[in-house]
């Protein structure tokens, strides 16, 4: 019984994991695409001073996704090393 419950504790540690690093892998798409529009704006001559406090609320969301990511890294080891302990 204890092995079943092992192999689903697994699994969801694995679960969001993977979920969180898709998230990051979102964040750091939008994060082009803004970059990229201010890149464009500054060459065109327009300072958009909300499309840099958003580029840089992003990174802060994904500074905190990477914590998580690193948290539920462990939670993964953790299960994996109770399981074969």
């Amino acid at each position: 019984m204890n092995i079943n419950k092992d192999v689903v504790a697994i699994e969801n540690a694995l679960d969001e994991f993977v979920r969180i690093g898709e998230e990051i892998g979102r964040n750091s798409e939008q994060i082009e695409t803004y970059e990229a529009k201010k890149y464009v704006e500054n060459v065109q001559g327009i300072e958009n001073e909300s499309i840099t406090y958003h580029i840089e609320r992003l990174k802060h969301y994904r500074d905190d996704l990477m914590i998580d990511k690193a948290r539920a890294e462990t939670v993964v080891r953790e299960a994996f090393e109770h399981y074969y302990s």
